[in-house]
């Protein structure tokens, strides 16, 4: 009898001992992130402005408004499956496989379309992966969104792009020769990623993504080669958060999708585009203020006189947010200047109303540690060339009508699995 408790003892610690430190694990999680809400668009400029941008055709004032419409769409949700396997001392061999958990039955990007890596990470050392990851430029924001887990009246529609089309958010494996080429708002494939680990509050991440597109971008044309480098730094100090990040494309050639020469000839043979970012979060008690100053800057190696050769545009947001028990009420408001450009030669250079603002505020119910539901209100402002835009747009086509203003008002769920 006493055999049988000593080895039912041994047995039972053994279990203990596998359970507390297992050798490896796989996890499923997700989010999901219904919204429905009713859209549309109004004040579409219907006449070419005299003061009309240099880098925008007159084809594209068109007019167009969206009809008012109802629709259902789903932001950030997404599927995965993630683990790691312990190797020697602390270091991990770490994996995720993400995808879009598309709950709305409409096209989204396939399996792996999300974050996804395989690395090795350690508490002492940090983590180094490979895959397709947000990049660091990209990271720095998501802590300012006020759903927690899921994106859908967020940042995007001002900060990471250039407007003009532009989409808020896209997912690249390299240069594909159109406008996501200049969006700063980027997850990206065949990246080399390294986070440090945490050191008094201090982290950074830097990351690399290959040039597999080297090639010719035109007939006759000079070899390009395109990479994204991006690196962030974040000081955590109590309740305060200070962040900055920086991302160069080189060879994206953002300006030339943007109304720029055409990309990689003989006459514009290189590009080197740049975002500089800052972002401060403070929270005291129940209430949280966050903001974020961007400065995005683009530019063609071009000879051609009469082409623009650089355009650069500041934008900046800012979130008020008060919560008490499971309620939680917010604000945000965020802007677009007009920007400025140059022309090759030395002609002058129109960037007239460009810009845009933008609001949305709402009332989010915690009805648990993983479930919210909420209600919102958006409104993005054009001024009478600016193109920027929601994500998914409100109508079919690709790029709003210069003038468009977007309003909107919804509700939604946002569950944490």
């Amino acid at each position: 009898m006493r055999k049988l408790r000593l080895l039912a003892a041994v047995a039972g610690a053994l279990a203990c001992q596998a359970q507390a430190a297992p050798d490896s694990v796989v996890e499923m999680y997700g989010t999901a992130l219904p919204f429905f809400d009713d859209a549309q668009t109004t004040g579409a400029t219907t006449a070419v402005p005299s003061n009309k941008p240099t880098m925008l055709g007159s084809a594209a004032y068109t007019g167009v408004n969206d009809a008012s419409r109802t629709r259902i769409t789903v932001g950030t949700t997404n599927w995965g499956f993630r683990g790691y396997e312990q190797m020697n001392g602390d270091v991990k061999l770490v994996w995720q496989l993400e995808s879009a958990f598309q709950i709305d039955q409409n096209t989204g990007p396939g399996l792996g379309g999300r974050n996804s890596k395989v690395g090795f990470a350690s508490e002492k050392w940090g983590e180094i992966n490979m895959g397709q990851w947000d990049t660091p430029y990209k990271f720095i924001n998501l802590a300012i969104n006020p759903l927690r887990g899921g994106y859908v009246f967020d940042y995007t529609p001002i900060m990471g792009n250039p407007g003009m089309g532009v989409p808020a958010t896209t997912t690249q494996p390299g240069r594909i020769g159109a406008k996501p080429d200049a969006a700063f708002d980027k997850r990206i494939g065949n990246v080399v990623q390294y986070w440090s680990p945490r050191w008094n509050g201090f982290t950074f991440r830097v990351a690399y993504q290959a040039n597999e597109g080297t090639g010719t971008a035109a007939t006759g044309g000079p070899i390009i080669r395109p990479d994204i480098w991006s690196a962030n730094a974040i000081w955590d100090i109590g309740s305060l958060s200070l962040r900055y990040a920086w991302e160069q494309h080189r060879d994206y050639f953002g300006l030339s999708v943007l109304g720029g020469g055409a990309a990689g000839t003989t006459t514009n043979t290189s590009s080197k585009d740049t975002g500089n970012k800052f972002v401060a979060i403070w929270r005291y008690g129940g209430f949280r203020v966050a903001g974020a100053y961007e400065m995005l800057k683009y530019h063609n190696d071009d000879s051609v006189a009469g082409h623009v050769g650089e355009y650069k545009r500041n934008a900046y947001y800012v979130l008020l947010e008060q919560s008490w028990g499971p309620h939680v009420i917010w604000g945000s408001f965020s802007q677009a200047a007009d920007g400025s450009c140059t022309v090759i030669g030395g002609a002058s250079c129109v960037s007239s109303n460009l810009g845009a603002n933008y609001f949305a505020g709402g009332y989010i119910y915690h009805f648990s540690k993983r479930t919210d539901g909420y209600i919102t209100y958006y409104e993005l402002t054009n001024k009478e060339s600016g193109q920027y835009s929601v994500q998914p747009a409100v109508g079919t086509a690709a790029a709003i009508a210069p003038g468009a203003d977007i309003k909107a008002f919804g509700v939604g769920l946002l569950h944490i699995f």
